[in-house]
C-alpha cells in the first residue's frame, strides 16, 4: 500500500486525477488537501 498526498485535489484536474489514480491503483491510500477558496468540487 502506498500513501499519496494530492494538493489541490478538489479542483477539476485534481479531482479527475484522484479518480483515475484510484481506478488504476485501488490499493493506494489517497489524502486530498485543498484550500477550497474558489470552486471546489468534492
Amino acid at each position: 500500500m502506498k500513501n499519496i498526498l494530492v494538493t489541490g485535489g478538489a479542483g477539476f484536474i485534481g479531482c479527475n486525477f484522484v479518480r483515475l489514480l484510484l481506478e488504476k491503483h485501488p490499493d493506494y491510500r489517497v489524502v486530498v488537501y485543498d484550500k477550497l477558496t474558489y470552486a471546489g468540487r468534492l
